[in-house]
């Protein structure tokens, strides 16, 4: 489903700082990772007197300057009594008294002032924000643009952007509890309580300190005080991301703030690895092209691990500056730290030099605008592709610059200057999945050599087509992958197929090491079709289960999580509840609002639940679900002309929905008309070759049309897919009789 795309707020393109302290690799001190259980944090100024230079390039960093007190420094915006106006709404910036004010519409539409309590962020612009009643503090939609000093929205293109709406200011989208702390300040705890919607969330330093990378150092600053010149020998206390780690480790550290993830505890405690604190999003539609380049914002984690620099042992701290964050090198200089000079030539690259088309970024990472005015580049660093661009319509560096020609232009001169042929990526196979043949996804998921997360994001798409339960079940050998990204997504592919048959095979990864895993594997034991009684370690992996949906109930894919968890626990009222909350968060959240239609239904609410798919239909009118619903509602309902109008519909609609054509051709076929039926089929066919169903009611609309041939054709491809149906032996009979007559 294609949901309205959310605001994150200022994650900068920058990278976790490291600190070598008193040059360890000198002394032989290598320090590990995690602090101990007593360490506490102490403030960034505790370690400016040991480490004066680092702390001069961590100063005025994007990590200094996420977040400040609003003061005279902190503030650049212009409160000036300086009004800027957007789509009817005022928003009026003030200073009272020496602090900083905005007077703006509320959640009804009320204009009040608000004080500003904290900065965010300061490059290329910059938010401000204000305190709610329940513990929540809220960001301004109206943001400084530093670059070229004005107000500006961060959601022009919104024309009917209500107040309220989770979009807007007011709403949970804005929110800096949920959506923005945890990368911008520093030991943070957001502490929701779902049962009265409030926060209590606290830190120990406001912006992204010293410690918000190494960890509390209470114990490495007493150590070192201790002993000061005199610890030759010695062990000095644990750190985090201390120097020299390994790049993976490095990066899966970085990980934390510059994802696009969900949480799965309370606070970063600084143990363990990435993903016993969250759960990476893998890079599919909505958030990126189904090729995996950026679409939605990322924060360069999820495109990074996609990338050959990636897996061939390059990290953040090769290209930035550990502590300012900067840059090492300015342009192709920056690339040729690795490269072969060859590259930086116009016989490589066709360019002239010194053109923004000689530059290696522009070709190999192209950008996108997000938050208004803050250009970030994918970190995927692909070789463009045109001839993907022409064939499945994806972007390609070269039509970025190249506006005014075509796709096909730009791979015209890709085979002219480089010749015919293309190196293997991934992509070409996720392509040829979503468009051509889904079995293009688990040729992907089988090649080790294939990043992991995409390998992960093939094995969520190629459990999303009908697969036999010999299929299903060849693929448990999954949930013994080294990969936590594969293993977790294994567990959550039987959890989506309804398979119950490997629940021995994942009862194990209830203890395993890894915390996103144990919480997926106790999310497969409460659903209704697995038995969980005696199943060892269930109940403290349910804990932890448990834990992460109270954690994220303040999202409306937090509050939908509880909704599901209580249908299966057969709690129908608590799920509507949960369904209701999910829709007040977001009102365009509509995963929620299609299972409450479905609930509605069910109980008889015929009307309640029509009007829940028409509003999915108003807000999202490509959505081919909502018309599948609503067909079969209306063919329940004994309507049959609106019934078969709005599957007509949903097989024109996007994402495909093989049960829609099905029946679809059903209703077709019981009208008599057999040859739309059939040229329904071969549409749905083309996108799903084969789908059983689909191809049986093709072979029904063949046999009445008396194409006999095709449907010899069609009737031993069924014997193929499932050679145990007598039922198919049966017709192919009968179809051989009639072609020797």
């Amino acid at each position: 489903m294609n949901f309205p795309i959310k605001i994150s707020f200022l994650f900068f393109f920058i990278f976790i700082s490291l600190i070598s302290c008193d040059n360890p690799q000198k002394k032989g001190l290598i320090g590990a990772n995690n602090p101990s259980e007593t360490a506490t944090f102490v403030g960034s100024k505790s370690c400016k007197s040991c480490h004066e230079t680092e702390y001069g390039l961590w100063e005025n960093s994007h990590h200094d300057l996420a977040m400040k007190l609003a003061d005279s420094v902190s503030v650049l915006g212009d409160f000036n009594n300086t009004v800027f106006e957007h789509k009817g709404v005022k928003h009026t910036f003030f200073k009272k008294d020496g602090d900083y004010y905005m007077n703006t519409a509320d959640a009804k539409g009320v204009y009040q002032d608000y004080k500003i309590i904290y900065t965010f962020g300061f490059f290329p612009l910059q938010q401000y924000v204000v305190a709610f009643p329940n513990g929540e503090y809220q960001c301004s939609i109206a943001a400084w643009d530093s670059r070229d000093h004005k107000w500006f929205h961060l959601q022009p293109n919104y024309d009917d952007l209500q107040h309220g709406e989770w979009l807007n200011w007011t709403g949970r989208a804005m929110s800096w509890n949920t959506m923005c702390v945890d990368c911008h300040s520093t030991d943070l705890k957001k502490n929701y309580d779902h049962k009265t919607d409030s926060f209590n969330t606290t830190f120990s330093e406001i912006n992204v300190s010293c410690e918000a990378c190494h960890g509390p150092m209470s114990d490495h600053n007493a150590f070192y005080e201790k002993y000061k010149d005199n610890y030759e020998g010695l062990t000095p206390p644990k750190m985090y991301m201390p120097a020299g780690l390994p790049s993976k480790e490095l990066v899966d550290k970085c990980a934390r703030c510059h994802s696009r993830r969900s949480q799965l505890t309370n606070n970063f405690d600084y143990k363990g690895q990435f993903s016993d604190h969250y759960m990476v999003t893998l890079p599919e539609d909505p958030l990126y092209y189904v090729d995996g380049q950026i679409l939605d914002e990322d924060y360069v984690y999820g495109s990074f691990i996609q990338s050959k620099m990636y897996h061939n042992g390059i990290s953040c701290r090769d290209c930035h500056d550990v502590h300012s964050l900067k840059l090492k090198k300015t342009g192709n200089d920056l690339c040729m730290s690795c490269h072969t000079p060859n590259y930086n030539t116009k016989e490589h690259h066709f360019h002239e030099i010194g053109t923004d088309g000689a530059s290696c970024v522009n070709c190999h990472m192209p950008g996108r605008y997000y938050m208004g005015n803050d250009f970030r580049r994918d970190h995927s660093f692909r070789i463009p592709r045109p001839d993907q661009s022409v064939k499945f319509n994806v972007p390609n560096a070269c039509n970025t610059c190249h506006k005014d020609k075509s796709a096909a232009w730009a791979s015209d001169f890709v085979i002219e200057k480089y010749g015919p042929n293309r190196a293997d990526h991934f992509s070409d196979h996720m392509l040829k999945g979503f468009y051509e043949d889904y079995n293009q996804f688990k040729f992907v998921l089988e090649n080790k050599q294939y990043p992991e997360i995409i390998r992960a994001s093939a094995l969520n798409q190629y459990t999303n087509a009908p697969l036999t339960a010999q299929e299903l079940n060849a693929l448990s050998v999954y949930l013994k992958d080294s990969s936590v990204f594969i293993r977790n997504q294994a567990v959550m592919a039987f959890e989506k197929t309804s398979n119950a048959a490997v629940k021995s095979k994942i009862a194990p990864l209830l203890k395993d090491s890894v915390r996103s895993v144990r919480i997926s594997a106790a999310s497969y034991f409460n659903k209704s079709f697995v038995d969980k009684m005696g199943v060892q370690d269930f109940d403290a992996a349910n804990k932890e289960f448990l834990n992460q949906m109270d954690i994220n109930a303040d999202f409306a894919s937090g509050q939908h999580a509880r909704a599901i968890y209580f249908q299966e626990k057969s709690n129908v009222e608590a799920a509507v509840d949960a369904y209701k909350k999910a829709i007040k968060i977001d009102n365009r959240y509509n995963r929620s609002r299609m299972n409450l239609a479905l609930i509605y239904y069910q109980q008889g609410l015929v009307k309640e639940s029509e009007a829940l798919y028409l509003k999915v239909i108003e807000q999202e009118p490509a959505f081919s679900y909502a018309y599948y619903m609503l067909g079969l509602l209306y063919n329940e309902l004994g309507d049959t002309s609106k019934s078969m109008n709005y599957l007509k519909l949903a097989c024109e609609k996007e994402p495909f929905n093989a049960n829609a054509f099905y029946n679809y051709i059903i209703m077709l076929q019981q009208k008599g008309d057999y040859k739309t039926s059939v040229e329904i089929a071969n549409k749905a066919i083309k996108l799903s070759p084969n789908n059983e169903r689909v191809l049986y009611v093709k072979l029904i609309g063949l046999i009445n049309l008396k194409r006999f041939q095709e449907a010899s054709n069609v009737c031993m491809l069924l014997i193929q897919i499932n050679p145990n149906n007598q039922e198919y032996q049966q017709i192919l009979g009968n179809i051989n009789q009639n072609l020797n007559k």
